[in-house]
């Protein structure tokens, strides 16, 4: 796979705003369109560990 087949499918993934996937060497290769960019830099979820 080379890059201008990756800018090719987040071209399509922008403009269709779907999700694009191909299988190479039997993996799965996906492009999304961007997500909007967060306003908080607050994590989602907050973690405690016992250790």
């Amino acid at each position: 796979m080379k890059t201008a087949d990756l800018k090719r499918m987040a071209d399509v993934a922008k403009a269709k705003n779907v999700t694009v996937w191909i299988e190479v060497d039997g993996m799965r290769i996906g492009v999304s369109p961007e997500m909007p960019a967060l306003k908080t830099t607050k994590p989602l979820i907050d973690y405690e560990f016992d250790l």
